[in-house]
């Protein structure tokens, strides 16, 4: 028999799977494309692990991807793309001002986060994971969503 998975660790992975879709199919500014492109993953261990294992090894166009786990955010820090679990949601303001005028995607997964200036926030439809996506938070940091993650988000 299978390994059964648990509902937060199939979370995790759809989640991570998505996150590595956000990272493919967005144009990034030319600033950022240099160097290892790096995924932050505050608060929420299965996203990281499934992160590492399943995407750790792929590039994003010519960069290696660095996938890092955090327990909070640092200041300074910077990364191409940082999701922020709901049981670190009092992070987002301090990244959100840090991030502001840098190209960093905000991805979340709690009610409310986009209009607390997130960029992409997971959300249950249906019983399924979808997101939903923030264009203006997105374009006030350079950052543009390709097709596929156009059509794919919650309408």
């Amino acid at each position: 028999m299978g390994q059964q998975l648990e509902e937060g660790d199939a979370r995790a992975m759809i989640q991570a799977n998505f996150i590595y879709q956000f990272a493919i199919n967005s144009n990034w500014p030319t600033e950022v494309k240099k160097g290892k492109f790096q995924i932050v993953v505050v608060g929420n261990e299965n996203v990281f692990k499934h992160m590492a294992e399943k995407y750790g090894t792929k590039p994003i166009g010519a960069q290696a991807i660095e996938v890092v786990n955090a327990s909070a955010w640092s200041t300074g820090q910077f990364a191409q793309i940082i999701f922020i679990d709901k049981s670190k949601k009092s992070e987002l303001q301090k990244i959100i001002k840090e991030g502001k005028s840098k190209s960093m995607l905000v991805v979340t997964n709690w009610e409310g986060a986009l209009t607390a200036g997130a960029c992409i926030n997971f959300k249950n439809v249906e019983n399924s994971i979808r997101y939903e996506m923030n264009e203006l938070s997105m374009s006030e940091r350079k950052i543009t969503p390709g097709n596929k993650l156009l059509q794919w988000k919650v309408q």
